[in-house]
């Protein structure tokens, strides 16, 4: 009697460790990713959705804690942001909760990581100087064209995202970077087969210059020639973007004063394109498709200078200096 006890109870703490290791974490990972619970799913298609997402162990764990603890019918439908690294009960406990409010957000084509930083705060999805602060390191094993050494100017690709409020930096960070090797990533690859981190950035360098300077794709494309032709040339590229970007720091929307004025012209900083017969350190922003197909695909012309029609936005080209002057007085008055 006394060994069948003993077995009885054995068996029985073997069942209890197993079914407390069950419930713990499925993986060490902090990672979160989203998960729609729809109005219709029951608590065991719910329990199936957790597990064939990895987010739990075992559904039948997961059913019979939610059954002894009285959530079994409590579950609430919406999108949730879960972690594999939280425990069963953890994950029960949000989904009785109920789901986080997400937002959508537009990205305009042309933003910089600290106007987007902005706007994320601005509506609550992170706090104010996350996404500026984030590193990349720990993400660019993920993506081929992601350079550990770099930051995340250029590859938060413009679009419309939703984001839940409070979210975690990493997965606002790599929402972008997928969208960006979904949709940026293919159009680079076609045309260089093998893109180097060197002219992976003097294309998003210059797509980024483009989003400031004109707004239709043949100007753009105009644009580029002119571009890469001083550059061949040892001419400097005299963007006004470029020394708007250095002066607010990395700001456009922010930026208190964006005006380039004649002072600004000497402007001491690597970005000042008037002063350094090269392309900047790196992208002023984060470029759409149109400039970033405009920069692979320059159009060759006898045009050396361009500027912009501030009534019309209109962009009026010259081939020489004294034709670019004409233009300025007759344009911008000056």
């Amino acid at each position: 009697m006394q060994k069948l006890a003993f077995a009885f109870w054995s068996g029985l703490s073997i069942i209890i460790a197993l079914f407390l290791f069950l419930l713990t974490p499925a993986s060490s990972s902090s990672q979160y990713k989203s998960l729609e619970i729809k109005g219709g799913d029951g608590f065991r298609e719910v329990a199936a959705i957790l597990e064939e997402n990895n987010f739990i162990r075992s559904r039948e764990a997961f059913l019979v804690y939610g059954v002894f603890s009285g959530s079994a019918h409590q579950l609430k439908p919406g999108n949730y942001l879960l972690s594999p690294g939280s425990s069963t009960p953890a994950i029960l406990r949000s989904i009785v909760r109920g789901p986080v409010v997400d937002v959508a957000v537009t990205l305009p084509e042309g933003v910089t990581v600290k106007d987007i930083d902005a706007i994320l705060a601005k509506n609550g999805i992170l706090p104010a100087g996350a996404l500026v602060s984030f590193e990349v390191a720990g993400l660019a094993d993920g993506y081929e064209f992601l350079n550990p050494n770099s930051d995340l100017e250029g590859f938060l690709f413009p679009d419309t995202y939703r984001f839940f409020l409070g979210s975690n930096t990493e997965v606002v960070a790599r929402k972008f970077l997928d969208a960006f090797e979904q949709k940026a990533w293919p159009i680079l690859m076609a045309n260089n087969q093998q893109p180097t981190t060197n002219n992976l950035m003097e294309v998003l360098t210059i797509a980024s210059l483009l989003e400031k300077e004109a707004p239709e794709f043949r100007d753009r494309q105009l644009i580029a020639g002119i571009l890469y032709k001083r550059l061949k040339l040892g001419i400097a590229l005299q963007v006004d973007s470029t020394i708007t970007y250095a002066k607010c720091e990395g700001a456009f929307v922010t930026c208190a004063d964006p005006k380039v004025y004649r002072r600004d012209l000497e402007f001491s900083s690597l970005y000042n394109t008037y002063t350094h017969n090269q392309l900047p350190p790196g992208p002023i922003g984060n470029p759409g498709l149109e400039s970033i197909k405009a920069a692979l695909d320059p159009i060759a012309s006898e045009y050396l200078y361009y500027l912009s029609d501030p009534k019309t936005k209109k962009t009026i080209f010259s081939r020489t200096l004294n034709e670019h002057n004409d233009n300025r007085a007759k344009y911008l008055g000056v």
